[in-house]
């Protein structure tokens, strides 16, 4: 996603929402056209490392995702949640 952001290439994917703040979620939201953007600092919160800051060329807006909640990326390829944990 990183790569295909810094050629200006858009990407979909799709992942579980979650807002911790209601304890809730809206289930699996579908982005179809994005680039990853620039994350929050780790000096401002302690689950920077594992947010993912995205733009949705749709929309224009400027959102956030949780890294273990992504569960697809270009429709096709399914992620595996081993390999996405970050320490």
């Amino acid at each position: 996603m990183r790569k295909l952001s810094s050629e200006n290439f858009p990407f979909s994917f799709s992942f579980i929402s979650c807002d911790r703040s209601k304890r809730s979620s809206e289930g699996l939201v579908i982005v179809e056209e994005a680039i990853l953007t620039k994350g929050m600092p780790n000096s401002k919160s302690k689950y920077a490392k594992n947010l993912i800051a995205y733009q949705n060329l749709k929309t224009g807006e400027y959102r956030q995702f949780w890294i273990p909640l992504l569960m697809t990326l270009n429709n096709n390829l399914k992620i595996s949640h081993d390999r996405v944990f970050r320490r």
